[in-house]
């Protein structure tokens, strides 16, 4: 299949696959690298997704820049996400950058 080598480098990047109103509509799954966006397009209020960690807990980046701390969406797809996220679940810390779709970890 070579007609899809030279696309398959974009399938894997992460990017913004769904748009709910709140967080009660998030789904309980979902895929790998893609992430969702909850309230609007004009006024986004949290982006959430799986961690890329072996654990793949739940993350949820506050967008809303009246409250402390939050991120910014500079690109939905691929996705691109500022400052860096920094979680700590238990034992482990999870710090990493999204730019143009890629994960680089900290």
């Amino acid at each position: 299949m070579t007609w899809l080598r030279p696309t398959w480098p974009w399938s894997r990047r992460w990017k913004v696959s769904a748009t709910v109103r709140g967080v009660h509509d998030i789904p309980e799954k979902i895929r790998r690298r893609t992430a969702v966006l909850v309230g609007s397009n004009a006024y986004p209020k949290w982006l959430v997704f799986d961690c890329p960690c072996a654990e793949r807990h739940r993350v949820m980046i506050n967008l809303d820049p009246h409250n402390r701390p939050f991120w910014t969406v500079l690109a939905p797809s691929p996705l691109t996400v500022v400052p860096s996220v920094d979680q700590k679940k238990g034992a482990t810390r999870c710090h990493y950058i999204i730019r143009a779709g890629h994960i680089r970890w900290i």
